[in-house]
């Protein structure tokens, strides 16, 4: 029998099949690294540039959005409060006039969430006598750093009536909840 009549078929079953092998919620080693907070809460920091595009892309708007999309699925977001893990959004907009009604806005949108890390091999006071224990992020915290464990970035170009900032929020919105759903998930036991 010929392979390349049973490679086809192969394939055909493998993309209609799903495409994991895990339940569906069932949290992973990776996804555990990534995204559990013990349901503590996670402040948000917001970066928005915008040169020409929408006036409602503004970082108050922008936070407020938000701040208020992870409130109301029950995750705290204090302002200004550093914690253990922090998301962090950034937003990118310009906009260049193509008549006094069109323009053409270029977007760059990156969402992810930062965690503290402790690098046990970069301390070269580990196997120090009276260096504290290797095993304690609190016995070198000059060696806690912000990592990002978790991302989803964004990026396009439209083409659009006037300056609507419609399509630039509402993917900011379904970015937000991409992740509400995905730290849910996880922590749902942590949270309960």
């Amino acid at each position: 029998m010929n392979p390349a009549k049973l490679v086809v078929p192969a394939v055909l079953l493998g993309l209609l099949s799903p495409v994991g092998t895990t339940a569906q919620g069932s949290v992973s080693d990776r996804d555990r690294f990534a995204l559990f907070a013990a349901c503590s809460p996670v402040p948000v920091e917001v970066f928005v540039t915008n040169m020409g595009g929408p006036a409602e892309v503004t970082t108050p708007a922008v936070q407020g959005m938000a701040t208020s999309r992870l409130q109301a699925a029950g995750i705290l977001a204090p302002a200004g409060r550093p914690g253990a893990s922090t998301l962090q959004l950034s937003v990118f907009v310009s906009a260049q006039r193509l008549s006094p009604t069109a323009a053409v806005t270029v977007y760059v949108i990156r969402l992810r969430l930062l965690k503290l890390l402790y690098d046990r091999q970069s301390d070269p006071r580990a196997g120090e006598a009276g260096g504290g224990s290797a095993d304690s992020p609190g016995a070198a915290p000059e060696w806690l750093n912000w990592a990002p464990t978790w991302e989803t970035p964004q990026q396009g170009i439209g083409f659009y009536l006037g300056r609507d900032a419609g399509p630039v929020t509402s993917l900011v919105a379904s970015m937000m909840d991409e992740f509400v759903r995905e730290y849910r998930r996880v922590n749902a036991e942590a949270c309960r």
